[in-house]
């Protein structure tokens, strides 16, 4: 039985490592992975910054989150995700500090990282952010390797229902491996536009250094006050997605599911709140 579970578990990390690879972009946030993972441009505190370090909290209020993630559908590649985001800064009024980290793997493969993030306006509606932080990965019996990663974005705010928004993750191609792999350069690039109150629309682009081009797109409708619906689809591969939002006062729950072609279906849950 054990045998059987250990083997298991070890396809499954092939499998993931395939899909994803190491230190590979992923999105821990509910409310955008129902979207079709199309967040680069949602000013989604306190998670907007997994998708851009240009998306902080820009306002008075301390925002934190948690995120847990099955990505196909099997607990033995679970994820796990956290953040603190300052609010504006007592030097930067226009600018915030966040500290982020995340956990993904099993004890065959595990993946971790901590990031520091600040962000800032730039010009007019124009806001920038830098991230910062050490990627470590332990790959059981062939040991463990730690790198310094960095990610940059940009933000604008073009007007109050028009965002749009890039990013560039692992921009110094950090080293992850004894055999010269190194962590995938990605770009996403991409817009968020509110045509009435109750309605967001978001869709982008990801390019990972020697893959395809990638489509993400979703939505969301707020059927009540406390209740959002949102559907999504991605290319490249194809996948489908949807899930719904609940907000109570100061506090929101997420949660998604995704359906991928071969991989089956993942599930996203996050809670946030502002203080």
């Amino acid at each position: 039985m054990k045998l059987r579970v250990l083997l298991l578990t070890m396809s499954l990390c092939v499998s993931a490592t395939t899909a994803l690879g190491s230190f590979e972009h992923r999105g821990p946030d509910a409310r955008a992975e129902a979207m079709g993972g199309a967040g680069v441009a949602l000013a989604n505190n306190p998670f907007g910054l997994f998708y851009n370090p240009a998306s902080g909290n820009f306002g008075n209020n301390l925002s934190a989150g948690i995120s847990y993630a099955v990505p196909f559908g099997n607990n033995a590649l679970d994820s796990f995700y956290g953040v603190i985001d300052t609010g504006r800064l007592p030097f930067d009024r226009n600018g915030s500090a966040a500290i982020s980290c995340q956990y993904y793997g099993s004890s065959l493969y595990r993946e971790t990282s901590t990031f520091f993030t600040y962000s800032t306006k730039l010009a007019g509606p124009v806001h920038t952010g830098i991230s910062a932080g050490l990627l470590e990965r332990d790959a059981g019996d062939t040991g463990s390797e730690s790198a310094l990663g960095i990610n940059l974005g940009a933000l604008a705010f073009l007007s109050p229902d028009l965002n749009l928004g890039v990013a560039f993750f692992n921009v110094n191609r950090p080293d992850t491996g004894d055999g010269g792999e190194k962590a995938p350069f990605t770009t996403l690039a991409g817009t968020s536009y509110r045509p009435v109150d109750a309605i967001v629309l978001a869709a982008g682009v990801e390019k990972q250094e020697d893959k395809e081009i990638r489509l993400r797109s979703g939505g969301e409708v707020r059927v009540i006050s406390s209740l959002t619906l949102r559907a999504g689809f991605t290319t490249a591969p194809s996948t489908f997605s949807g899930g719904a939002g609940f907000t109570f006062k100061n506090f929101q729950a997420d949660f998604s599911l995704v359906r991928h072609p071969e991989l089956g279906t993942g599930s996203w849950y996050t809670v946030r709140a502002s203080f």
